[in-house]
């Protein structure tokens, strides 16, 4: 659990550091649309804040996964993916968790992946090409693209909601802001919302 401004810090230091990694040949057209962290078209918007090296976030996201399933083919939730810059690696996860998504949107997949990083986080995967090749190996296609935009948004969303810790996700509904921070909270939540 750290402070916002440690997350501004890496973010910032990731959109200077990002543009060096991958050339600009690699740009995709028109890939810098929010669309592809958003999933569902329900009503209540629900922005998940987690971390790839966060331990609880890591126990969080697979066992909700069938929740936040069910409630985005029910078009009852809205779910953006934020993830959170809280460790020195997570710019790098986060980036990547974008290039998958840039190959193929949908839900069972961005959840899939969000497994793989988790996972590559556990063994301690700090390199750019030993991660590109073990999500690779995992049967992933990354479609880099200039992510600085999407990386921009999400930035303002740590400031608009002050997330100090991980996990924490914040409901949008009946024009009220709502937090809820860790596992069993946000599970709660979003049984709440069946």
């Amino acid at each position: 659990m750290k402070r916002t401004s440690i997350a501004v810090a890496f973010f910032l230091a990731f959109l200077c550091i990002g543009p060096v990694a991958w050339p600009r040949s690699a740009v995709g057209a028109g890939s810098t649309d929010m669309f592809l962290l958003s999933f569902g078209k329900g009503k209540v918007e629900v922005k998940l804040y987690s971390d790839y090296f966060c331990g609880a976030c890591r126990n969080l996201e697979p066992n909700v996964e069938y929740l936040i399933t069910d409630l985005i083919q029910r078009n009852v939730i809205t779910i953006t993916f934020v993830d959170t810059p809280l460790h020195k690696y997570s710019p790098l996860y986060a980036r990547y968790f974008l290039y998958i998504l840039n190959g193929k949107k949908e839900i069972g997949h961005a959840l899939k992946a969000r497994r793989a990083l988790f996972e590559g986080a556990q063994q301690n995967i700090s390199d750019s090409g030993k991660l590109g090749s073990f999500l690779t190996t995992k049967g992933f296609k990354l479609k880099p693209f200039d992510a600085a935009p999407v990386f921009s948004v999400l930035q303002g969303y740590l400031r608009i909601d002050n997330i100090r810790a991980t996990p924490t996700a914040v409901v949008l509904r009946d024009g009220k802001r709502e937090f809820h921070q860790g596992v069993p909270n946000i599970t709660r939540m979003l049984e709440g919302l069946k």
